[in-house]
């Protein structure tokens, strides 16, 4: 009865609660559903291969939204067709616009001159402006910083005010889940950057998605094939990254759902290398592993993963 009653006073002291959470993407809902353990589930709209820049609601998920007592999204610079729903939708529910909140670093989207100094062999370039997120830099902040365990650890927090601020009566519980989140973040952190305590080496990624990844753990991508996964690479860049490949000797060229392999294909060709060079797929949303709570590690370790098979 001893080892019950412990059990059954934590059971007593959580009240399931009756509200309806809402996030866009995988490892959103990952965080979401950390702080909620015990509590209750998000929904999440975009899944598996999907790109989260061009998504079409079905009629379940419009009425998700339109029934959500809280919606946590990254925001308009990731998902400008949530943006636009929840105007229609859900005018009225609170909101989390994970993008707009304080306290963690922000880098600005990068262009093509952003990789020159890469193009001339300087691979000591750092490409983002690392500083705390203070106020709306709307389209002009790369919107992927869920790639950052610290960027994480902040939203985490947040998430777990948010909820409070619609369930009081579970307060207690999202911010006891929400250390203990943010406390496992930080072991991941220090596990990726173990994993990854590897020389740095030329690689190509294929959308310009993986910035905040790159400068927190050192891995400073030398091009994009696409600056993003709504945008396809011209003839002309297709050639002058096949010519990056040749002269600085690129290793891999990296590939992932939201992009065509046979753009990486193409750009691999410039290898002057009998060996030619590696193609390794990641996913930056964790299409294949299953929703929960756990997916957001198992997200970025799978990512860790594939800059280990790449730069190795």
């Amino acid at each position: 009865m001893r080892s019950i009653l412990p059990l059954l006073m934590v059971c007593a002291s959580t009240a399931q609660a009756d509200v309806r959470v809402v996030t866009d993407i995988a490892p959103v809902h990952s965080l979401v559903a950390q702080v909620m353990q015990g509590v209750g589930v998000p929904d999440v709209l975009v899944t598996g291969a999907a790109s989260p820049h061009d998504f079409q609601f079905n009629f379940n998920q419009a009425d998700a939204v339109q029934e959500a007592d809280l919606i946590v999204w990254v925001g308009a610079g990731l998902t400008p067709w949530l943006d636009e729903a929840l105007d229609t939708l859900a005018p009225q529910a609170p909101q989390l616009e994970l993008l707009k909140t304080e306290g963690w670093p922000a880098l600005d989207l990068r262009d093509e001159d952003d990789f020159a100094s890469y193009f001339e062999g300087d691979h000591d370039h750092d490409h983002g402006h690392d500083h705390d997120h203070g106020h709306d830099h709307g389209a002009a902040v790369d919107p992927h910083a869920w790639l950052d365990p610290q960027v994480a650890i902040v939203w985490t927090g947040q998430i777990a005010s948010a909820l409070s601020a619609v369930d009081p009566e579970n307060s207690s519980r999202y911010l006891a889940n929400a250390e203990a989140a943010m406390d496992d973040l930080r072991a991941l952190e220090g596990e990726i950057a173990a994993m990854l305590d590897i020389p740095a080496r030329p690689y190509i990624v294929p959308h310009d998605a993986y910035q905040y990844f790159e400068v927190r753990f050192g891995h400073p991508a030398t091009a994009a094939i696409a600056l993003s996964d709504a945008s396809a690479p011209t003839p002309d860049q297709i050639e002058r990254l096949q010519a990056t490949v040749a002269d600085l000797e690129v290793v891999c060229v990296l590939t992932d759902p939201q992009a065509r392999a046979a753009w990486s294909d193409l750009v691999a060709q410039g290898s002057a290398s009998q060996n030619g060079v590696r193609s390794v797929v990641l996913d930056p949303l964790g299409g294949t592993i299953a929703l929960g709570p756990d997916h957001y590690r198992a997200t970025m370790l799978g990512i860790a993963a594939s800059y280990v098979a790449c730069l190795g």
